[in-house]
């Protein structure tokens, strides 16, 4: 009952991977990105913030991007995905970033509601013999 829970938080930012991926490169603990953050004048940067941020549970300000690029010593673009950062149309990249999280599972139940359905048919099939 795991995907439960993340059915309960859904997605509140796009940048949550890459500050992971970015703070884990940098090999910085999120205890060392917060008070990073910290000195750079983000008062209300915490650990707990940062792992809300990069599990995607939490939103991110405007002013949290700037500090975290800053902190992180990146352009802003780069706490975006690449499908973002490269996307053609917006909306349809944003979409299918917010949906990655959620993908396996929904593909999963997908196939089994249309396997569901074969085997349905098959039974069907065979009781009418």
């Amino acid at each position: 009952m795991a995907w439960l829970s993340c059915m309960q938080h859904p997605i509140q930012n796009l940048i949550g991977p890459q500050l992971r991926r970015l703070r884990s490169g940098k090999e910085w603990s999120r205890n060392d990105l917060a008070v990073k953050l910290q000195l750079l004048g983000l008062e209300t940067a915490t650990p707990g913030r940062v792992y809300k941020i990069e599990a995607r549970y939490a939103c991110v300000t405007d002013d949290e991007l700037l500090f975290i690029a800053r902190a992180l010593n990146v352009h802003t673009d780069e706490l975006y995905p690449e499908v973002i950062r490269d996307a053609k149309r917006l909306y349809d990249a944003v979409c299918t970033s917010r949906a990655s999280r959620f993908g396996c599972l929904l593909g999963g139940l997908l196939f089994l509601s249309k396997f569901g359905e074969l085997t349905s048919g098959i039974f069907s099939t065979i009781a009418g013999v």
